[in-house]
């Protein structure tokens, strides 16, 4: 007899929990996480690393909490439900990193354009009469948005029907050469919008001599709209249902009938979001409108003839205008963009949400009359039936499209610019410098008032020169004319005769942003070969001892000088590296050599870099002074016209000249320079005299800028143009430099306006006006051939003579109200590697007490003490390497002394900041040691509780 053991009931399954659903302890989880990381990192940058910086302790905040939440997530669940938190969490910050970069984006340019958007005269005027110091109720973006709506419908008129009948190519008959097709669209999807531009450009101005203008533009941007509007609806199409068209085949249609009946028809909401997709890539470029149409303040409705602008072209061009109010309405004309392309995009969500068959309100109410009309028509008498022919829907819009084209037509014609008789102005344009930028948009504006439409284009000297070559514009305005030589390649001028006239004078600056103790430098002192060596990298730092002697009354701070220079073709450029190539010639030399560039090397309007450089290379006179502007980029200095730093609030330094003064480029120190200016025969200048002026006021590198004119009709320029440039020229000469000094620049001397009224009178048209000093208003006039205003130029001060001991605190530039503190003598030198330690404190109302000497290698001895201040304390005995003795710009008197190798840097007995200089090694290893300490103190505790927890109950 066998005994049957009962099998073992199964045990109940545990219920599984699902893992999307969210309980408490998941909450806790989540969030203790996100306390412990901003804790943990807030400790990590505050106590135990020399960490800084917001985007850093970001990143550190989410990778530590990242590790926190899987440690307290795996305590209580497994390995699968800690992935999926870790990748919910990851998925989770991504798109609200990216939503908040998109809600950042949008916000930051309504915010700096709401100032000019909240005045109604920036939808309802343009900027033809507003310059660059007018106020925002002056002038608006009218013009930029007429221009950008005329360039989409051009654009879209001739994407629409060529993008179309190619998809319908693509996804109606198939084979070899359709794919060759749909390769070749889907490669230009990726085509950079500057080729399509230049395509147009080569092909209508150039190749067929077609004017720029509004309708080039358009056919521009339907280069880049057609590939986007192709590939959209070939998808579209390839989604109609196969069985709606073998449907209309088996009915006996043709297939272009069925095409145009069904397929069409279909895929029509679809079409039309491929349609709104390309008008949205193609309303943004600025590239294809800048090449094929160029940039204008003027309200053009005429898309057949002279410049028209858009929106992405003017907020391109007013952003790089110094004038704050310019800057402000391109942040205002960028948001009506955004506004235009969130409306496309909302208008394609519209009509895309909506699939086949599926009709709106008004469509089934139209469908509904067209069923009640073909009953009524089947019902009536033939008699009393209406003509088939004259009744076809398709005959009826076909006129209504005929008839909307010919009002489109007659409208272009009827509102297009007048064509100016005889005795009227015609519009011009031009292009050219950035340097000149600011008292040409002045001008161009003052001269509306006298029925003169001038468009000036500022997109540097060289894109000027290229653009009267090409016979693009009728004048260019340039620093550097045509025929020299730039690293062995010759600029060759026109092949049609020009003239050269000076506009407007002005002294290329040097603005930086430097501070001493937490607090801004205004007044920094340098001479020409110190800014040579800085612009070539020759000097480092700013404590070099080169720097600290010519800034004795400033200890100045152990950081890093980092340049920022021009990346494109630049009249600024071509300056500085004339003046270098003969008043610095060895060092420049020196640099080219390193840069791999010919020697002896001469003049440059682009700036050579070392292979490896880490030095800032941006575009435009704006550019590089929002860079310098930056609060972040403390050390910066760049070379820009005087003008773009009075506008941007910063200092520029103070030059040495050859009577031994340092001064600064304003508009009187540049006149009194350039009376010795050389004027060759053509009117281009010489500079060597305007470099060695002994004048104790005189700014070394003053100039002017250049007006390249016509001297012959050829291509478009006639007599009625050169009439105008002329009347234009002649304003600008006399009545337009009284607004020089106040925007940054210094009015023309009476030689060269005569000189300029000399070069006028050859241009075809001209009125070829005699000089006549009495009849112009420049301030430079004065009785007997006087020069007033170069003669008002207040002389130098004392403090600026190069060899004083201590130097001026008033500020320069657009910081000409900043005093920076400074010393009235330099404390004693700490010693170097070998030298003793000196400096003491004096009394409250003493003198000077006795400088440091200067040992082997040392620095130069320190000065006497303040008047009024504490007494220098006797300085050490400069060791080998040993800089200048220095005292704290923040004390009157003599402060610790500077340390060796080139400089005093002021040292706080702080743990953190010494351990920070003690060297990268070091300092990795203390932040390795820290987080680590740090990182097992939090995440230790909970693994050895929950070990524990375990184990007791393994033992149950």
């Amino acid at each position: 007899m066998s005994t049957v053991v009962p099998a073992p009931e199964p045990a109940a399954e545990e219920p599984r929990r699902r893992v999307g659903v969210r309980r408490a302890a998941d909450h806790y989880a989540l969030w203790g996480s996100l306390a412990a990381s901003v804790a943990l990192t807030s400790l990590l940058f505050g106590r135990f690393a020399p960490l800084s910086g917001g985007i850093g302790f970001t990143v550190c905040a989410w990778v530590a909490f990242l590790g926190l939440y899987a440690l307290l997530v795996s305590r209580d669940e497994s390995g699968l439900v800690v992935r999926d938190r870790l990748v919910s969490a990851v998925v989770h910050s991504l798109a609200a990193l990216l939503l908040g970069v998109l809600v950042w984006t949008v916000g930051y340019v309504f915010l700096h354009g709401f100032a000019a958007l909240r005045h109604p005269n920036f939808f309802t005027q343009d900027l033809s009469e507003a310059g660059p110091t007018d106020p925002l109720t002056k002038g608006g973006a009218l013009h930029a948005l007429a221009g950008t709506l005329t360039q989409i419908t051009v654009a879209l008129a001739v994407t629409i029907p060529l993008g179309i009948s190619c998809a319908v190519f693509l996804s109606e008959v198939p084979g070899r050469f359709s794919r060759l097709v749909r390769t070749l669209v889907e490669a230009m999807t990726a085509l950079p919008s500057i080729l399509a531009g230049l395509f147009i450009y080569a092909v209508l101005v150039l190749a067929l001599g077609f004017p720029r203008s509004g309708l080039a533009a358009g056919v521009a941007l339907s280069v880049m709209m057609l590939p986007i509007l192709i590939r959209a609806a070939d998808v579209v199409l390839r989604l109609v249902p196969a069985s709606l068209k073998e449907a209309s085949y088996a009915l006996g249609s043709s297939r272009w009938r069925t095409v145009w009946t069904v397929t069409l028809p279909s895929a029509r909401s679809g079409l039309a979001t491929a349609v709104i997709l390309g008008a949205a890539r193609g309303i943004g470029e600025t590239s294809p409108v800048l090449l094929c149409s160029g940039y204008t303040k003027n309200l053009n409705l005429d898309p057949l003839h002279d410049p028209q602008a858009s929106l992405p072209l003017m907020a391109f061009t007013l952003v790089k205008f110094p004038s704050r109010l310019q800057v402000t309405r391109a942040f205002g004309a960028a948001a009506v963009l955004l506004v235009l392309v969130l409306l496309l995009f909302l208008l394609a969500r519209t009509l895309g949400g909506r699939g086949p068959g599926e009709l709106t309100g008004r469509q089934q109410r139209r469908r509904a009359r067209r069923s009640a009309d073909d009953l009524r028509r089947m019902t009536l008498p033939q008699t009393l039936r209406k003509d088939p022919v004259t009744s076809s829907p398709a005959l009826t819009r076909g006129v209504t499209l005929l008839a909307a084209l010919a009002l489109f037509g007659s409208s272009l014609l009827l509102g297009a610019a007048p064509r100016a008789a005889a005795s009227d102005y015609r519009r011009i344009s031009g292009a050219g410098s950035t340097w000149s930028s600011n008292a040409m948009d002045a001008w161009v504006s003052n001269v509306k008032q006298y029925g003169m439409v001038i468009d000036f284009d500022s997109q540097g000297s060289s894109y000027g020169r290229s653009q009267l070559k090409n016979g693009a514009t009728d004048f260019a305005v340039t620093e550097i004319p045509y025929g020299l030589s730039d690293g062995g390649q010759v600029d060759a001028p026109p092949p049609f005769p020009t003239a050269y006239l000076p506009i407007v004078a002005g002294g290329t600056s040097f603005m930086y942003n430097l501070k001493i103790n937490g607090q801004r430098v205004t007044n920094l002192r340098l001479t020409g070969a110190t800014v040579a060596k800085i612009f070539t990298g020759k000097i480092t730092r700013w404590n070099d001892p080169e720097v600290q002697r010519e800034n004795p009354s400033l200890q100045m701070p152990d950081v890093a000088v980092r340049p920022v220079v021009r990346s494109d073709g630049s009249g600024t450029t071509a300056q500085l590296t004339t003046w270098m190539s003969k008043r610095q010639q060895a060092i420049w030399d020196d640099y080219c050599a390193r840069a791999n560039r010919p020697v002896p090397c001469g003049m440059t309007s682009f700036y050579p870099l070392l292979p490896g450089s880490t030095w800032q290379a941006l575009s435009t006179s704006v550019n590089v002074a929002d860079a310098v502007s930056n609060s972040d980029n403390v050390g910066a200095i760049t070379y820009v016209e005087y003008s773009y730093a009075l506008n941007s609030g910063f200092p520029v330094v103070k030059l040495l000249n050859n009577a031994g003064y340092y001064v600064e480029p304003n508009g009187r120190n540049v006149s009194v320079a350039l009376k010795n200016a050389h004027i060759n025969p053509d009117l281009t200048q010489q500079l060597d005299a305007v470099y060695d002026s002994t004048d104790q006021n005189a700014y070394p590198l003053s100039s002017y800028s250049y007006m390249v004119v016509h001297t012959s009709e050829v291509g478009t320029f006639t007599k009625d143009k050169g009439r105008t440039l002329a009347a234009f020229g002649y304003y600008f000469l006399c009545e337009g430099q009284k607004q020089a000094d106040r925007l940054g620049y210094s009015p023309l001397t009476q030689q060269l306006v005569q000189s300029a009224f000399q070069q006028f009178a050859k241009v075809p048209g001209s009125e070829a006006k005699a000089f006549d000093p009495a009849q112009c208003t420049n301030p430079t006039f004065g009785p007997g051939g006087s020069n007033p205003y170069a003669d008002s130029a207040p002389k130098p001060q004392a403090c600026d003579q190069k060899d004083s001991t201590t130097q001026c605190g008033n500020g320069t530039g657009g910081a000409g109200q900043v005093v920076t503190p400074v010393s009235s003598g330099s404390g004693g030198g700490s010693g170097g590697a070998a030298g003793g330690t000196g400096g003491g404190a004096g009394g409250n109302k003493g003198g000077g007490g006795k400088g440091g000497t200067a040992g082997p290698g040392g620095g130069s001895p320190g000065g006497a003490g303040g008047a009024s201040g504490g007494a220098g304390g006797a300085g050490g005995t400069g060791g080998p390497g040993g800089g200048a003795g220095g005292g704290d710009p923040a004390l009157t008197g003599g402060g610790d002394g500077g340390s060796g190798s080139g400089g005093g840097q002021q040292v706080n007995a702080d743990s953190v900041a010494i351990s920070a200089s003690a060297g990268s090694g070091l300092r990795h290893a203390l932040m390795v040691i820290a987080g680590v300490l740090l990182g097992g103190l939090i995440v230790l505790p909970p693994l050895v509780l929950g070990r524990a927890g375990r184990g007791r109950e393994g033992q149950r």
